[in-house]
């Protein structure tokens, strides 16, 4: 059995995590605990919770991991100067194959509870606002006269829609009578989301200078 002194504080983050990952890639999260963890990291249980501070803590470290996995999946694609419309579906395209390619680690993102004595720390917060920042301002570009409540709304509109069809398509829960590719489907949705919300900002534009 290791000892703390054996590796930094990072390391034993590091190691943990790398560990968690490589499970998730295989397995699901439910069979998971922190016995397991601690033995084959080869740390004392206990010796995780104090530098954790609870297993469901250990567990948002991993979270974290995921998020900026799935960040820098979904820029690859982000070329400025390209159209912000395809963008966002290049994102949406991107958030859908990382769902399907990572599915058990992506799960333990949104399936994952803190206790209610535990509050969401700053570092995994500014992890979840980075993901709607980055859409918002491509929002910003395809609306701009858009404001920053309608952006703020919006975004999350249809990142809970784009996210509804990958939780169906990762359980073929989706029961489509014709075979369309999961990806089209993501396409359809936000070409039609754009157009229609876009048309209904000029629409209400044209009230309010009547």
């Amino acid at each position: 059995m290791a000892r703390r002194s054996d590796h930094s504080s990072q390391q034993i983050t590091d190691m943990t995590v790398s560990w968690v990952q490589t499970y998730l890639s295989e397995r699901c999260a439910e069979n998971l605990s922190l016995r397991q963890v601690a033995k084959a990291i080869g740390y004392s249980p206990g010796t995780l919770i104090n530098h954790f501070g609870s297993y469901g803590m250990l567990l948002l470290h991993v979270n974290a991991s995921t998020l900026d996995q799935l960040d820098n999946a979904m820029a690859q694609g982000n070329v400025i100067g390209r159209d912000p419309g395809a963008l966002i579906i290049n994102m949406a395209k991107s958030y859908l194959a990382f769902a399907e390619a990572h599915t058990h680690a992506w799960r333990l993102v949104f399936e994952h509870r803190l206790s209610e004595h535990e509050d969401i720390p700053e570092w995994q917060m500014k992890r979840i606002d980075r993901l709607f920042t980055q859409l918002k301002e491509l929002l910003k570009r395809v609306n701009q006269a858009a404001s920053e409540t309608e952006l703020e709304q919006n975004a999350r509109i249809l990142w809970g829609s784009v996210h509804g069809i990958t939780v169906l398509a990762v359980d073929d829960k989706l029961f489509s009578p014709v075979d369309t590719p999961n990806e089209q489907m993501v396409e359809t949705l936000i070409t039609h989301y754009l157009s229609g919300w876009c048309t209904g900002s000029s629409q209400k534009q044209q009230g309010e200078m009547l």
